[in-house]
């Protein structure tokens, strides 16, 4: 079973975790400001590559960032090439260059 779940920090959110069958397989450092949620370093596991889970970890931010009112700025690579290859369902969410 995958579940995705925020974790907090002293200053509000702070990561989001991807976990299947109870262990940790992704996650991505998040920090949220007014208005802009900057997407930071993204990690899946080596052993868990090619599974989708970058993506699921980028749907869940995004998610969250569109309930939020938020735009996202992506500070990560992975988080940028998925911005930039995927324009139809991220376009909408990207914060301004």
């Amino acid at each position: 079973m995958e579940t995705i779940e925020t974790h907090e920090g002293e200053k509000g959110i702070s990561f989001f975790s991807l976990n299947v069958g109870g262990q940790e397989v992704g996650r991505m450092m998040v920090i949220v400001t007014p208005g802009i949620l900057k997407a930071g370093y993204t990690s899946v596991g080596l052993t868990q590559r090619k599974k989708g889970y970058g993506r699921k970890l980028v749907d869940a931010v995004v998610d969250y960032a569109r309930a939020n009112g938020l735009r996202i700025k992506p500070e990560c690579g992975f988080v940028a090439m998925m911005f930039n290859k995927y324009p139809e369902a991220y376009g909408d969410i990207r914060a301004g260059l």
